[in-house]
Parts: C-alpha cells; sequence; structure tokens
C-alpha cells in the first residue's frame, strides 16, 4: 500500500497526464472499472479479477489524492468516515441489536440512513443506467414494504400500461406516449426483480443473441451473391425465422 501510494504521489508530480486529471475528469472512469471488473468476474478468469480490483483501489487512492489538493480532504478522513459508516449501519454486528435475516438487515439499513435525515432516494446516482436506477429505486422502496407480494402484480402492470401505450399511439399524443414506454419499461423492471431476473443481464443477451443472428442474415444474403442494402425486408425476414428455427 505504501509503494502504491508514492507511485501515485509520483504520477501527480511528474507525469503530464496524471498532473491533469481532476475529480470531473475522471468520474466515468470508475464506472468504466467497475464494468471491466463485473466482466472478469462472470469470466470466472482469477488474473483479471485482481487486475481489476487493483485498477479500482487505485483509481480510488488517485481520486483521494486529488481531493486532498482540491478540496483539503486525506486519506485518514476518508478511512474514518467509511469506518464509522459501516460501525453504525451494522448494529447487529457492532452492537447488540438482533435480526433473524438478510431482509431485515436491509430493512434497518434504511432505518439507520432515514435517521440521518437524508433525502429516501439518496444515492441512486441519476447518472446511473436507467435500467440499473429504475432496479435501486425498486429495491430501495421494497426494503420499508413498498412492494407487489408477487411477480402477479408487475405482471398485470405490464398489461395495463401496454393497454395505456396503444391508447395513446392512436391518440398520436407523443409526449404521452414517451411517458407509457417509460412506464412500461419501469413495470418489466419491477417484474424482472420479482422474477429474479437481472434486467440489464436480460437485455444484454438479447442484444448480443439479435446482433449474432443478424450477422447471420447478412452472411446468408452474401452467399447468395446480395446486400443487405439490395435485399427487401421480406428477404431478410425469411432468413431471419430459418435461423431463429
Amino acid at each position: 500500500m505504501e509503494k502504491l501510494l508514492w507511485v501515485i504521489k509520483e504520477l501527480r508530480e511528474k507525469c503530464p497526464w496524471d498532473k491533469k486529471q481532476s475529480l470531473e475528469s475522471i468520474r466515468w472512469l470508475f464506472i468504466e472499472e467497475a464494468y471491466e471488473l463485473k466482466e472478469a468476474i462472470e469470466e470466472g478468469n482469477k488474473s483479471k479479477i485482481e487486475e481489476e480490483l487493483g485498477d479500482i483501489l487505485f483509481l480510488s487512492l488517485f481520486g483521494i489524492r486529488i481531493a486532498e489538493e482540491q478540496k483539503g480532504s486525506s486519506l485518514t478522513q476518508v478511512l474514518k468516515r467509511i469506518t464509522q459508516k459501516l460501525i453504525e449501519r451494522h448494529p447487529h454486528v457492532f452492537s447488540n441489536k438482533k435480526v433473524k435475516d438478510t431482509q431485515e438487515v436491509l430493512a434497518n439499513w434504511e432505518s439507520i440512513k432515514q435517521k440521518e435525515k437524508r433525502e429516501f432516494f439518496d444515492g441512486v446516482p441519476s447518472s446511473l443506467p436507467a435500467l440499473l436506477q429504475a432496479e435501486m429505486i425498486q429495491e430501495r422502496v421494497r426494503r420499508v414494504g413498498f412492494d407487489w407480494k408477487d411477480y402477479k402484480g408487475p405482471l398485470k402492470k405490464v398489461k395495463e400500461e401496454t393497454e395505456e401505450l396503444i391508447k395513446e399511439i392512436k391518440e398520436k399524443r407523443k409526449k404521452k406516449m414517451e411517458e407509457e414506454i417509460g412506464d412500461i419499461l419501469f413495470a418489466v423492471v419491477n417484474l424482472s426483480r420479482h422474477l429474479e431476473i437481472n434486467p440489464e443481464e436480460a437485455l444484454r443477451k438479447t442484444n448480443k443473441k439479435f446482433m449474432e443472428r443478424f450477422e447471420k442474415v447478412k452472411k446468408e444474403l452474401e452467399r447468395k451473391g446480395k446486400t443487405l442494402k439490395k435485399s427487401s425486408l421480406e428477404e431478410m425476414d425469411a432468413i431471419w425465422e430459418k435461423i431463429k428455427r
């Protein structure tokens, strides 16, 4: 750790790129590194996991160094703050509070946060991808009991919102169409959560499946001496259906 802190200090003093960075300029790097770690975990690649954890650790310490220079923070203050927060929010570990399961742990967490006089949705970043943000919002309210009992509620909601969208399409009200599509997506995330399916992962897999199938459509057309632009929708759709089967 001491050597890494020394390396960061040297980079800030002597590297032209590192000297230029600010908390604002590196904020997206945290997101990129988190996604790279997520991918490494999914692959189960031990070496890559270690590398990505190292990148996130470096970036965190690099950010702390910048905060020290710009805002008067310090590594000691950051460590003190996170340590205190973890102790306060885990009374079942660090004091005599009793809990029966993980759900009660999460409920206590939310209760403690509210006592800190925070806004209810503090900690749900506005810059998150919308599907992930919707899931976080729904999980937050679930912890205080505002949730469907099972998947049937959100499934019914998906159907209701779809019917409302159809109505707005007929009325040709663009702004309302956008609102209803947002409602459908929010309801689908809720349904996914109740079925214990990650909506982001489900959509990512569908994206991948679509791209792979479309590449096969393109290759099949090329095999017939045709191009995508010079082929009709009917031709492409017939090949698509054949690939699906």
